[in-house]
């Protein structure tokens, strides 16, 4: 007995040290990330607001939409964003490009500020449906329309393109999908080394429904790891140098979003094989932004969608992670302004 007590507590003291050991690597971390120079650091981000539109998507759920520029009746730009983010990431976008039409921004449900809904529908075949419920809600009759989406906000536009596909060239008129995939997410390795790139890949789908059933009490422990979050974000999602008011931002919009989204929409986009074909992007007017440094849906998914869609521009940020209009703002606005003044030009002439 007094071996096994010997036993258990030099383990509990093993263990012991490595979490403090881990602890310890974790703060010299996050020093190493708040000393980083921050072109961002007292950026207001969030602060920005329009005049918010109550939306009803087709199965009840309350989804939340702004508008900028209601008076604007000749052109509309919508912008849908992505997985565990609202609708101020695009903060940067907000701030460029006002006063080039009818801007609106909504919170994709489970979101920011839009409800949940059921859990049955936390799935990429029902955000097409929400974006045509925006639309219908957010934009008059009769106004053109440019989709702006990033990451799952680019699935948005996928999917209600392929639900919907009289109203692209008719009332759609132009997309800008801004880290995008239409599918194959399940192969992402996240520059992993490649053996536990294949454990993950393979392991993941089950994980995710595991934990979603436990996703009530990761909800109420979740504020504890928010160090470990960032730094996570720092490393995989953003590009080298990141603003830590960005990374920091980004962690807040995470945290906010509800844990039973989170869960099941990565299931989706995961265990979903095709996303889209993308043919009806063909009809219209198609600019694909990819970054350089993207783990999460690297250049090659983008690739894909321009092999798809030939018509379609593509521009690559270099030096840029999975969150461009947060780490290279400017360039991603000038590449959406571009988009949308092509659009106006487009139906002035029509």
């Amino acid at each position: 007995m007094g071996r096994v007590a010997t036993t258990i507590l030099a383990t509990t003291a093993l263990g012991a040290g490595t979490a403090g050991a881990g602890l310890v690597l974790q703060r010299r971390a996050m020093r190493r990330l708040q000393l980083r120079p921050d072109p961002f650091a007292g950026e207001p981000f969030g602060s920005l607001r329009g005049r918010p539109v109550p939306v009803r998507a087709d199965d009840g759920t309350r989804l939340h939409a702004e508008i900028d520029g209601e008076d604007r009746t000749d052109l509309a730009v919508v912008f849908c964003h992505g997985w565990t983010l609202s609708q101020d990431s695009w903060h940067f976008q907000r701030k460029a490009l006002r006063g080039l039409g009818r801007l609106v921004f909504w919170d994709q449900r489970g979101h920011g500020r839009s409800d949940g809904g059921d859990r049955g529908e936390n799935d990429i075949v029902r955000l097409g449906r929400d974006l045509a419920a925006v639309i219908d809600a957010t934009v008059p009759e009769g106004t053109p329309v440019v989709l702006v989406g990033h990451s799952m906000g680019t699935v948005t536009i996928q999917r209600y393109a392929d639900e919907f596909p009289g109203e692209m060239g008719r009332k759609v008129v132009a997309v800008g999908l801004v880290n995008s995939s239409s599918g194959s997410l399940h192969e992402v390795t996240l520059g992993l080394p490649a053996l536990l790139a294949r454990v993950t890949q393979r392991f993941l789908p089950r994980t995710l429904t595991t934990m979603g059933a436990g996703s009530t009490l990761i909800e109420r422990v979740r504020h504890f790891g928010r160090d470990g979050a960032r730094l996570f974000l720092d490393r995989f999602v953003f590009g080298p140098d990141a603003s830590p008011a960005a990374v920091s931002f980004t962690e807040e919009m995470l945290t906010d979003t509800r844990m039973d989204a989170v869960l099941d929409f990565l299931r989706s986009l995961v265990t979903n094989q095709v996303i889209s074909e993308c043919e009806h992007l063909a009809k219209v007017d198609t600019l694909v932004i990819a970054a350089e440094n993207d783990l999460l849906m690297p250049v090659e998914h983008s690739l894909k969608i321009v092999a798809c869609v030939p018509s379609a521009r593509l521009e690559v940020i270099p030096d840029a992670g999975h969150m461009p209009m947060l780490e290279r703002p400017s360039i991603v606005s000038d590449h959406l302004g571009d988009l949308i003044e092509r659009a106006r030009k487009t139906t002035t002439v029509s």
